[in-house]
C-alpha cells in the first residue's frame, strides 16, 4: 500500500528518535569535545525569554560565531574549525528577526545566518520598533504582517548583522494525495506555515486559510518533496457548500488535477532560482545557501540545487549528521534544534538525554 506521506517527511518524535539509532546525531551531545565537527543550530520564532539565554551561555562560555562563507571554508577543508566556533541560524525570515534577534545579537556580539522567504517578504515605508522602544509589539509573529519587511532585512544584511539566504520562493505545502481527510470550518487551525498553496507557480502567493470554509483538506507535503501536486476543482468546492454533510460523496465524483512530471520540476526549479534572484536583487550580495522547508527535499530538488547556483543546503532529513565535517556532501548538511545550545561544553552544560525530555 502506497504511504499517503513517506515516514521520512512526517513531524514525529519518532522520526527524531530514528536520528539517534543511525548515529546522526554529533558526539558533543553525549559529553564528547565537539572537536572538528562545527555545531549548527536552527530557531525560528524568537521571544527575548527564549533566545536570550542561549545568547548567555554562548558569551559566558567564550563561543564566536561563524557565517556561511566561514561554515563552507571549513566543508571543503580550506580551514580547520577554530575550537568554540557554531553557526546560528533562524528560518523563515519572521518579524521577531528585525524586533528580538537583532537587538539580542548586537548585545552580545554575534553574527547569524536567517533564511528567508522571498515571496512572503512584505513592501514597507519604514521599519518597526524593536525590543525596548515605544510601540514594539511582543507578538509581532503572529500579528497581521508576522515576516521582516524588505527595509528590515536590507538593514540587517548591510549592519552585517545577517546573512540573508534562501528558504524557498513560497515555504509551500501541496495537496498530494487524493485521501479526503475533512472540510475547512472557521475553527479549523493549522501551523501558519502549513497551509497549502493554491496558487500556480509564477502567480502572487495565495495559501488556504480558515476563511475558505468548506474546502476539502487533503494530505499535503513540502513542494520541494517529489510528491505530485493535486488541485481540487473549484466546481467541487461549490457543490460542497450546498452540502457539507455529502462533502465525502461528491469528493469521490470528481478526479483531481494532477501535475504532470515536467510541470512538478519547473515549479521546483523556480523555487529555488526565483527566491534566489530576487533575494540577490533586494540585498545586493550572493545568495548560495540554501535550507530546505521542514527539512525536506526530494530526489528532483537535490539535483537542482546545484543547477540553479546553490553552494550547499541543509536538508536535515537526508544529512549523514546533524552539523557540518570536512569533506560532508554540501547539499545533505544538517542542523540541531536550538536547546542542544546547552550541550556545548561550558559552564552548567546540559547533555542529550536531559534537554531532549525538557518541553520547547
Amino acid at each position: 500500500m502506497r504511504l499517503v506521506v513517506p515516514i521520512r517527511e512526517r513531524e514525529s518524535q519518532w522520526v527524531d528518535r530514528a536520528d539517534l539509532l543511525r548515529a546522526k546525531l554529533p558526539p558533543f551531545l553525549f559529553g564528547f569535545p565537539v572537536k572538528n565537527t562545527l555545531p549548527v543550530f536552527r530557531f525560528s520564532r524568537v521571544t527575548r525569554t527564549l533566545l536570550e539565554p542561549y545568547l548567555v551561555y554562548l558569551m559566558e562560555n567564550g563561543y564566536q560565531t561563524v557565517t556561511t562563507c566561514e561554515m563552507t571554508a571549513i566543508l571543503q577543508g580550506e580551514r580547520e574549525r577554530k575550537e568554540k566556533e557554531v553557526l546560528l541560524t533562524f528560518d523563515h525570515g519572521w518579524a521577531s528577526l528585525w524586533t528580538i534577534a537583532a537587538p539580542l545579537l548586537r548585545r552580545y556580539g554575534f553574527q547569524a545566518t536567517s533564511f528567508v522567504i522571498p515571496g512572503r517578504v512584505p513592501e514597507s515605508d519604514s521599519c518597526r520598533p524593536v525590543m525596548g522602544e515605544p510601540g514594539h509589539d511582543t507578538d509581532v509573529d503572529r500579528s497581521e504582517h508576522p515576516f521582516a519587511s524588505w527595509p528590515e532585512l536590507i538593514s540587517l544584511s548591510k549592519e552585517g548583522l545577517f546573512d540573508l539566504q534562501s528558504n524557498s520562493w513560497s515555504h509551500a505545502r501541496i495537496f498530494s494525495h487524493d485521501k479526503f481527510l475533512k472540510l475547512i470550518e472557521p475553527e479549523t487551525r493549522l501551523p501558519f506555515l502549513s497551509w497549502p498553496l493554491i496558487s500556480e507557480p509564477r502567480e502572487p502567493l495565495h495559501f488556504l486559510s480558515p476563511t475558505h470554509v468548506f474546502h476539502p483538506l487533503l494530505p499535503s507535503r513540502s513542494r520541494l518533496s517529489d510528491g505530485m501536486r493535486h488541485d481540487v476543482d473549484p466546481s467541487v468546492v461549490h457543490r460542497i457548500h450546498d452540502d457539507p454533510d455529502a462533502a465525502p460523496y461528491v469528493f469521490k465524483q470528481h478526479f483531481l488535477q494532477i501535475e504532470t512530471e515536467q510541470e512538478r520540476e519547473e515549479a521546483i526549479r523556480f523555487e529555488l532560482l526565483h527566491s534566489r534572484e530576487i533575494l540577490e536583487q533586494n540585498v545586493g550580495h550572493e545568495a548560495r545557501h540554501f535550507a530546505c522547508p521542514w527539512g525536506i527535499s526530494g530526489r528532483i530538488a537535490l539535483r537542482l540545487l546545484s543547477e540553479t547556483g546553490y553552494d550547499t543546503a541543509f536538508t536535515e532529513r537526508r544529512s549523514s549528521v546533524q552539523a557540518v565535517r570536512k569533506g560532508q556532501d554540501p547539499f545533505r548538511l544538517g542542523r540541531l534544534p536550538y536547546p542542544y545550545i546547552r550541550a556545548l561544553p561550558g559552564r552548567t552544560r546540559k547533555l542529550y538525554w536531559r534537554i531532549s525530555r525538557e518541553p520547547t
